[in-house]
């Protein structure tokens, strides 16, 4: 048996077959095998990278789109780290799951400070309509 745990988890999927003069061939190969250990830690980098997709913040959302890296936080101080996600291991697991409660927590945080501000913002337009209601009221127009 293989020892997988320092392959990407991008390359247990498809991946394009490259001839002699390092051109793809058009042909998609599965280099590692199609058992199910290797459909599981495909499907594994599918969920990693739909997870990052749902939490990262706009800003980190752009980076990533852009540069193809996302926070993973390393070391005791969980020092918050940018990587390429397509050469993210089984041996980095662990960090990756650290980091995706961070980013669940961050997700929430921002969530609700939107909710606040929205609700902020209906208040004051509440506020401003009764204003004009009274002086429509004032004035005999209502």
């Amino acid at each position: 048996m293989d020892d997988w745990a320092g392959i990407p988890l991008e390359e247990f999927g498809p991946q394009h077959e490259v001839g002699k003069d390092d051109k793809t061939t058009g042909r998609m190969v599965l280099p590692h095998g199609d058992g199910e250990a290797q459909s599981l830690l495909s499907s594994l980098a599918a969920l990693v990278s739909d997870a990052y997709e749902v939490l990262l913040s706009e800003e980190e959302g752009v980076f990533y789109e852009r540069e193809g890296k996302v926070p993973v936080l390393r070391g005791e101080k969980l020092r918050r780290e940018y990587e390429d996600i397509d050469v993210l291991t089984l041996q980095d697991l662990p960090a990756v799951l650290d980091t995706l409660v961070v980013l669940e927590e961050e997700s929430r945080i921002r969530s609700a400070e939107e909710a606040a501000c929205l609700e902020e913002r209906r208040r004051a337009r509440r506020r401003q309509l009764d204003w004009e209601r009274r002086q429509r009221k004032k004035l005999g127009e209502w």
